[in-house]
C-alpha cells in the first residue's frame, strides 16, 4: 500500500524562525500534495515569504523539518543547499539577467549548451507561449512576458516543486487576471507541484487547488478554496478571505437567533454570527421593514447596505438590476449564516 508521505511533495513540520525580536515562523507546519497548486495567503508580515525561503533553502530555521519528495532537506544536522533541493523559484521581481537573451536566461540552470539543453529550452518556451522570442533581451519584453520567462527558467530543470513569491505584484491590474489564468494552465500542463505566495485573497481563491491561510507565523486553515471560503475556521479567517458582516448572538438548544432569522449551530453561549453578502437576498417593497442606506455599483454587480429593525446592518451582493437606491424599503432574507465562539 502506498503511504501518505509518498504523495506529498513538501512536508514541513514545526518550523520556527525569528529575526531579532520578530518571530516570522512559529510552529509552521504544512503538507503540499504532489501535482497541485497550493497558495499561501495572509496579511503582510505573517511569514509567507519566509516560509517559502525556508523551503527553498535561502533561510535556515532555528528548528523544525522540511522534506521534499520524501527526502529531508532541513532537520537536525541535515541542511541541503538550495541548488541541491531540485526546487524552482520565481521571484517577485523575476530576477532575469538583463544582458542575457530569453533563451540564455531560460537555459541558465541547465549546465551547458548541448543539444539536450537547447531542446529543453525550446520545449519550455513553447509551453509558456514564448516561441520565437529566444533572442530577445528582457528589456524588450512586456511585464507579462518577463514573468513567463522567469517561469520557463524555473520549469526547465524539471524541478520537484516550483515556488512563486507574489509573481503578479509588478503587473498592471488589466494583465493580472489573464496572466494568472495562463500560469495555472501552464503548471497543469507541466504537471508541476507549485506553492504560490500572495496577499491577494481573490487571487488565492481563484488560482489554487488548496489554500493555506497564515496568521502570525503559522497556518490557521488549509483546505480547498470553496471550503476555506464557505467554512472558515474562525471569524478572523472569515473576515480576511472576503466580505462578511458580523453580528453578536447567543446560541442555545442547537440554534442561534438573530434579527434576520434562526440558524442551526452546534455551539452554545455567546457567539459571533458571520454572514456573507451573497447570502443576503433583498426584495424592494414599499411595505418592507428594512431600509437601504448605501449602494455601491460595480457594473457586474452591486453591494447594497441595509438597516434591519434594531439597528443591525447587513450588506447584500446582488446583480446589476434592479437599481436600488438609498432610502428605499426592502424585505431581507438571509440564506445562510455561520456562528463562531465569542
Amino acid at each position: 500500500m502506498t503511504s501518505t508521505a509518498e504523495h506529498l511533495a513538501i512536508r514541513a513540520r514545526s518550523l520556527y524562525r525569528r529575526f531579532d525580536d520578530a518571530v516570522a515562523l512559529d510552529d509552521f507546519s504544512l503538507d503540499v500534495w504532489s501535482g497541485g497548486l497550493l497558495t499561501l495567503v495572509g496579511p503582510s508580515g505573517c511569514g509567507k515569504t519566509t516560509a517559502l525561503r525556508v523551503i527553498a533553502g535561502f533561510e535556515q530555521p532555528e528548528s523544525g523539518t522540511v522534506d521534499i519528495r520524501g527526502r529531508t532537506v532541513v532537520g537536525g544536522p541535515t541542511t541541503v543547499p538550495p541548488e541541491r533541493r531540485n526546487v524552482g523559484m520565481v521571484f517577485q521581481d523575476y530576477a532575469l539577467f538583463p544582458h542575457l537573451t530569453v533563451a540564455h536566461n531560460v537555459g541558465y540552470g541547465l549546465g551547458g549548451r548541448d543539444r539536450d539543453a537547447r531542446r529543453r529550452v525550446s520545449e519550455v518556451l513553447e509551453m509558456v507561449g514564448l516561441s520565437g522570442l529566444e533572442r530577445r533581451l528582457p528589456a524588450e519584453l512586456s511585464g507579462g512576458q518577463q514573468q513567463r520567462v522567469a517561469l520557463a527558467r524555473a520549469l526547465a530543470p524539471n524541478p520537484d516543486v516550483i515556488l512563486l513569491d507574489e509573481p503578479f505584484s509588478n503587473l498592471d491590474a488589466s494583465l493580472r487576471d489573464r496572466v494568472r489564468t495562463d500560469l495555472r494552465h501552464i503548471l497543469r500542463e507541466a504537471r508541476t507541484t507549485a506553492v504560490f505566495v500572495t496577499h491577494d485573497q481573490e487571487e488565492a481563491l481563484s488560482i489554487s487547488d488548496m489554500v493555506a491561510v497564515m496568521r502570525a507565523g503559522r497556518i490557521v486553515q488549509a483546505a480547498p478554496p470553496d471550503q476555506v471560503y464557505r467554512y472558515p475556521a474562525d471569524a478572523w479567517v472569515a473576515g480576511f478571505l472576503g466580505d462578511a458582516d458580523f453580528v453578536p448572538g447567543h446560541a442555545a438548544n442547537g440554534r442561534v437567533d438573530t434579527p434576520f432569522g434562526s440558524f442551526a449551530t452546534p455551539l452554545s453561549g455567546p457567539v459571533t454570527v458571520m454572514v456573507r453578502p451573497e447570502e443576503v437576498q433583498i426584495v424592494p417593497d414599499h411595505d418592507g421593514d428594512c431600509v437601504v442606506t448605501d449602494r455601491v455599483f460595480y457594473g457586474h454587480d452591486q453591494l447594497v447596505t441595509v438597516a434591519l429593525p434594531g439597528d443591525t446592518m447587513l450588506r447584500s451582493r446582488i446583480g446589476p438590476t434592479p437599481s436600488i437606491e438609498p432610502g428605499e424599503r426592502v424585505w431581507v432574507k438571509v440564506e445562510a449564516a455561520t456562528a463562531y465562539p465569542r
